[in-house]
């Protein structure tokens, strides 16, 4: 990105840009540079392209993407215990599949990924088993 580029001023809660400014200093990237990750991020996968982007583009997006993943994935538990809870059940079940975490990620990364939510849960007294990588079963 160059000094040439379309510059325009941005208005955002004082929350986010507190948000966007840790994520920045995580990465090691400008606020600005991590705002246009983001939103390019946002769009290579809401538009498919005819353009192919640079590998390294290709894993820098793949990293921010990547950051993302506990995020949706604790979402989705903690959605599955509230179902469960008002349908009565006993056990929550948190599926997955659709995240593709076998066939993208390493053993040791998916473990990375699924020690600090097992840790969250059972620190509230919840039995944590996954399933490989494609669920999550919950008992309370």
């Amino acid at each position: 990105m160059s000094r040439d580029d379309p510059q325009f001023k941005l208005r955002m809660p004082i929350e986010l840009r507190s948000q966007v400014d840790q994520a920045a200093l995580a990465s090691g990237r400008s606020l600005n540079a991590e705002l246009v990750a983001r939103l390019e991020a946002s769009f290579l996968t809401a538009t498919p392209g005819d353009s192919l982007v640079s590998a390294a583009r290709a894993r820098e997006l793949m990293a921010l993407a990547r950051e993302g993943l506990p995020t949706i994935i604790r979402n989705r538990a903690i959605r599955a215990i509230n179902r469960a809870v008002s349908l009565g059940h006993s056990v929550a079940s948190v599926s997955l599949h659709d995240l593709s975490l076998a066939e993208g990620l390493s053993e040791i990364e998916r473990s990375e990924l699924a020690l600090p939510l097992t840790q969250e849960l059972e620190a509230e007294g919840y039995e944590v088993a996954w399933d490989g990588a494609s669920a999550i079963l919950i008992r309370f």
